[in-house]
């Protein structure tokens, strides 16, 4: 009986995951489509090229915390109620000083917003993603993973519901601003939702103390890994950007707004994958690593199949449905997307081998294969972006994805002898494997 309840509630919570999880990135897309049409190709590009930089600043300052979050919390190492309150102070202490280093050395007002306005845009987005990748953490370390994306979610279609009607108050002049100041500002709302709920249902305050230092000593000991990873994996992902807007002798204004779309639209593949792996990653640390190896070579053929049917549909229809979607000024999306399609169907499996590896405490694997990778990037850029733009961003970084896959699942193939074939060629059983595997058997063995 007591197998069979625990059966049932992790079925509960896959399903919750995917149903939610789902709808959340629903209202991310409908956002980023509202963003997409409203400020066209240019305006866009701008918008999240700086986010881009906002990034990369924040997951510095995060020094990776919530992996190790993630990590010890699931295992019962640390006291999650402990590592709440430090990820409270830890937040608010690096937000700080991004907006006071901003405030100090920021002197340039940017094209679409000035000095204040930019400065609140740093300040909510730090605040709100910091909360909320530390609070998602540690949510997933207790195995829920419903209720934080059905936070998100509602927050998002507030957001959805807001935007037109407060623009629609304020002049055509006073709009744009008006409009981004609604996006940032739900960053920090989501943030302080996701705190603010994990705090109340585990009585965090009942218990005022933070992690002791040997504690601590161990948390960054495993987040310093972690970050060196992730810094790598950000700029393996998203340097391009920085090469297209900066680097590209034949890209027009609008070019990297089109690319950033064929970015995102990419990203919105990993969407599955990404569900899979935050299971994968606690139950991997706390210990369920046999299941879990036997797994992964059937959540990889599933992906597979689904993602190349998928894929194919949108390589039919993209021509006419990227620029029906976006907007007629994303009008050179289709090749850029086509020549990412083969990085796109490796990343796809790369987020369940690269998230059991960082559950087993082998993040220098994730580590070595991203770093291969993001070499590829940076070489492929430099001499090819200048003369052939996005078009070569695209195929660069498809070719750099592939290397860093196959580099990580030859290692798994040597570790376990299982070939490589078993990722890719489907069989007839394995969606009734997935279900009962990772629905089923996981949280009953």
């Amino acid at each position: 009986m007591i197998i069979f309840s625990k059966n049932m509630k992790f079925k509960k919570n896959i399903l919750g995951t995917i149903f939610w999880r789902g709808i959340y990135f629903v209202t991310v897309l409908l956002m980023n489509i509202i963003i997409a049409r409203y400020f066209k190709a240019a305006g866009s590009g701008w918008i999240y090229y700086v986010t881009n930089y906002f990034s990369f600043i924040i997951l510095l300052g995060s020094f990776s915390l919530e992996s190790g979050m993630t990590f010890f919390a699931s295992s019962n190492t640390i006291s999650r109620n402990k590592l709440a309150i430090f990820a409270l102070l830890w937040s608010a202490i690096v937000s700080l000083i991004i907006i006071l280093l901003l405030f100090v050395y920021y002197k340039q007002p940017e094209a679409a917003a000035g000095r204040p306005q930019f400065i609140f845009f740093a300040g909510t987005y730090a605040s709100g993603i910091l909360l909320t990748t530390f609070f998602s953490a540690l949510f997933n370390a207790e195995q829920d993973y419903t209720l934080p994306n059905q936070l998100l979610t509602v927050t998002n279609i507030l957001l959805i519901l807001a935007v037109p009607v407060v623009a629609s108050f304020s002049n055509t002049a006073d709009a744009p601003v008006v409009f981004l100041n609604c996006y940032f500002f739900n960053f920090l709302l989501q943030g302080i939702v996701l705190s603010i709920v994990y705090i109340r249902r585990n009585r965090v305050f009942a218990q005022h103390s933070l992690p002791g230092t040997t504690e601590l000593q161990q948390l960054f000991r495993y987040a310093s890994f972690a970050l060196l990873a992730n810094v790598v994996f950000f700029l393996l992902y998203r340097i391009d950007y920085w090469f297209v807007k900066n680097n590209c002798q034949v890209c027009n204004e609008g070019d990297l707004g089109n690319y950033i779309q064929v970015s995102k639209l990419g990203q919105l593949f990993l969407v599955l994958p990404g569900m899979m792996a935050a299971i994968i990653f606690p139950r991997t640390a706390a210990g369920f690593n046999k299941e879990i190896s036997i797994m992964l070579p059937v959540l990889c053929r599933v992906m597979f199949s689904i993602y190349s049917i998928l894929i194919v549909l949108f390589a039919l229809t993209g021509q006419f449905l990227f620029p029906l979607v976006y907007g007629a000024t994303f009008d050179h999306m289709y090749i850029p997307f086509l020549l990412l399609v083969p990085g796109i169907l490796g990343l796809s499996s790369l987020g369940f081998i690269s998230a059991y590896y960082a559950g087993k405490n082998k993040v220098i694997v994730n580590l070595t294969g991203t770093s291969l990778a993001l070499a590829v990037v940076i070489t492929g850029d430099i001499l090819f972006i200048p003369h052939f733009g996005i078009n070569a961003a695209a195929f660069i970084s498809s070719v750099a994805y592939l290397t860093c896959y196959f580099y990580i699942l030859l290692r798994y193939k040597k570790e376990y002898n299982v070939p490589v074939k078993d990722f890719f060629i489907p069989g007839g059983a394995d969606f009734k494997k997935v279900y009962f595997y990772v629905v089923q058997q996981f949280e009953g063995s």
